[in-house]
């Protein structure tokens, strides 16, 4: 994909600045110095902390030999703009929201969907060397999908009114990011899509009556628990973050360098479990003592609010996957039909 002239004029720019930053940290002793950039820095997001831990192992595990050099987040580029200059070399490494890249490889956050403890099943693995393959077609080498466990980490949807079931959500008005707008909308409720800094005042005026966040994701640090009543406890899609690498970058790399990158893959996959976990605990914990109520959807609802989850979106990444990959995705995610 190609950027406008202002937007590759604009990444010239930032990558001769990326350039002289990096000259003072030169090759000595064989070091080899990647420059990342994230969605978000960890002062805004918790899921930035994931983009961190990677950099911390990959320097600890290299012994030094591989420094990562964190660039800053939105201050460096907007974040829907960054996975274009990933792909353009303007920087090395990013991290960021996997549906971020749907402009750019569309079923490039088809793990969404995934029912597997790791997502992408971790390095090693046909599903994780499938999603390379797929990013590697867009000049991106994927290093994986790091979430929590199926339920963790997981989109919700935040109400003003008790939903029960699917059948609730009929006409009511939700804002949505991208990743969960099918499943809006085929329950037949009204998207809209707004900021995320837009949310308070939408759900304090009634605007919305509700939006879809996965709570893990610093939901309490807004203020949204002082104007919400209800958490529906039936989590859908993965979420979480996705960490890739430009392909040239990586070629570029020694095997010796390349395999303890994918050591800290690993690493940070298994550690993302736990510490989403705890996190999702700490905040859901806040939102009950400010008197949010959760509420469960019966056993027998369960399935059709799933169904309708997984199923808008499979029919969307249908019409955008070419035929063979959307076939593969559907094997090796266990699609249900």
């Amino acid at each position: 994909m190609f950027a406008m002239r202002s937007f590759s004029q604009g990444c010239g720019a930032l990558a001769l600045g990326f350039a002289l930053f990096g000259s003072a940290a030169a090759y000595a002793q064989e070091t080899v110095t990647l420059k990342m950039v994230g969605a978000w820095a960890p002062s805004v997001s918790p899921m930035a902390e994931t983009g961190h831990h990677f950099m911390k192992a990959v320097e600890r595990l290299s012994e030094g030999q591989i420094k990562i050099q964190y660039m800053g987040a939105e201050d460096v580029l907007p974040p829907f703009d960054q996975p274009e200059a990933l792909v353009n070399g303007v920087f090395d490494v990013w991290y960021g929201a996997p549906n971020y890249w749907a402009g750019i490889i569309p079923g490039g956050y088809v793990t969404e969907l995934s029912q597997h403890p790791v997502p992408d099943n971790g390095p090693g693995s046909e599903l994780f060397d499938f999603m390379v393959k797929m990013y590697a077609e867009h000049g991106v080498r994927y290093l994986g999908h790091y979430t929590g466990k199926p339920g963790v980490g997981s989109h919700f949807l935040i109400s003003q009114k008790a939903i029960k079931g699917i059948e609730d959500i009929e006409g009511i008005k939700l804002r949505v990011p991208p990743l969960t707008r099918y499943f809006v909308q085929s329950a037949k409720a009204e998207s809209i899509t707004l900021p995320p800094s837009e949310i308070f005042l939408a759900m304090d005026r009634g605007t919305v009556d509700g939006f879809t966040w996965p709570i893990s994701d610093g939901f309490t640090n807004y203020g949204w628990q002082s104007v919400s009543k209800y958490l529906i406890d039936q989590p859908m899609y993965r979420s979480g973050t996705g960490i890739e690498m430009n392909l040239a970058k990586w070629d570029s790399l020694s095997p010796e360098h390349q395999e303890i990158i994918l050591k800290a893959v690993a690493e940070t996959q298994a550690w993302t479990h736990d510490w989403l976990d705890q996190n999702q605990s700490e905040h859901l914990t806040k939102m009950k003592e400010a008197g949010m109520q959760v509420v469960e959807i019966a056993d027998d609802k369960k399935d059709a609010w799933r169904d309708v989850a997984q199923e808008s979106l499979w029919t969307y990444l249908q019409g955008v996957m070419p035929a063979e990959q959307f076939a593969d995705a559907e094997r090796l995610l266990e699609r249900k039909k």
